[in-house]
């Protein structure tokens, strides 16, 4: 218990066990339904679309992560749009995160290699240390998990009526749609 306290005496540790539970929280309730919607693989998808993003904007001179953060949202409403029920674009979601995955890991790998090869900083951007959290990182992600948290509760049968049964919700007036984009 004396090497717990001794950790816990220093205030980046806190801030990462903090950060940590908050991030787990988090992934542990969304989980659930993106596994069961085929969705397994957004976050590796989703983080190689990161990197592409986090490429272009070190090469432009952008800030990364003010550019990253919409360039990903975008690309996960991307995602959700091209595996439903459309007319002219159907692929099924696993397939979608493939093909989104490769491209931008494709891209980022191209814009690196041609403007600064890879010696850029990309990998602390993608791979930072949870001990690096600052208090403002931490606020955010309290911030983030509280809305997660509370409509998750807010909405949960309607969440578990659409990942268990998407036809069955819409036979019963869910909207699937808009729950699928909260998922």
């Amino acid at each position: 218990m004396g090497i717990i306290s001794e950790m816990l005496s220093y205030p980046f540790m806190v801030r990462a066990l903090i950060g940590g539970l908050l991030v787990s929280l988090c992934a542990s309730l969304l989980g659930v339904s993106l596994v069961l919607k085929r969705y397994s693989m957004i976050g590796d998808g989703l983080s190689h679309v990161s990197f592409g993003s986090l490429s272009i904007a070190l090469a432009a001179g952008w800030s990364p992560l003010k550019v990253s953060i919409p360039v990903v949202v975008l690309a996960a409403f991307f995602l959700l749009r091209i595996t439903g029920h459309g007319k002219l674009i159907k692929v099924k979601s696993d397939a979608a995160i493939a093909m989104i995955s490769a491209s931008a890991l494709a891209i980022g790998i191209i814009v690196t290699s041609l403007t600064t090869g890879m010696t850029t900083d990309v990998s602390s951007y993608m791979f930072g240390s949870i001990l690096a959290m600052s208090r403002e990182d931490v606020q955010f992600a309290a911030v983030l998990s509280m809305v997660v948290l509370g409509l998750y509760l807010f909405c949960y049968n309607k969440v578990f009526a659409v990942t268990f049964d998407e036809n069955f919700a819409k036979a019963t007036g869910t909207r699937t749609d808009m729950y699928n984009l909260l998922i």
